[in-house]
């Protein structure tokens, strides 16, 4: 994933998660991510896949149960 495919891909406290992850403030790795460090990148990517394997795991199960 491009870094402009990832910006559009984050949402709301996905950096919150991303300073957690890594042990520092929400802004300090949003400018890590930005400025190309490939730890962030990696973990925001792995965010992001996760998230979205979530909500499509929950989404299958919801609409088997209705």
């Amino acid at each position: 994933m491009t870094i402009e495919q990832i910006k559009e891909k984050t949402l709301y406290g996905d950096y919150t998660l991303l300073g957690q992850v890594m042990g520092i403030k929400a802004p300090a790795a949003k400018m890590r991510f930005l400025r190309g460090d490939e730890i962030a990148k990696e973990t925001l990517i792995r965010i992001i896949e996760n998230r979205e394997a979530l909500i499509e795991e929950f989404q299958k199960k919801t609409n088997k149960a209705s």
